[in-house]
């Protein structure tokens, strides 16, 4: 299994949330096996600078952003990343 770090920039609610992917190579696919959100950053709308940093260290806490990450639609730009990274074939 490899691992990589991500992170999601929810502009919405001004924050980067910084995770863990680990994931596998299996038949020329990309498949995720954990998501695990490590840091959230709050910033400044305007700046795009961090005003606030605090690390993720609950289990609920770490599977409340994992959802949020997935619905927000990131981890197909993450699966193509990684896909693109192995030198795999990535379909549009």
């Amino acid at each position: 299994m490899k691992s990589m770090i991500a992170t999601w920039e929810d502009e919405e609610n001004n924050r980067h949330i910084q995770f863990l992917v680990d994931y596998a190579i299996e038949n020329n696919e990309v498949e995720i096996k954990s998501v695990t959100p490590k840091k959230v950053s709050f910033v400044t709308p305007q700046t795009n600078t961090v005003t606030r940093a605090i690390g993720v260290h609950t289990q609920a806490g770490q599977e409340f952003l994992a959802i949020q990450i997935k619905q927000a639609g990131k981890m197909e730009t993450i699966v193509m990343e990684i896909a693109a990274r192995e030198g795999l074939l990535v379909s549009a």
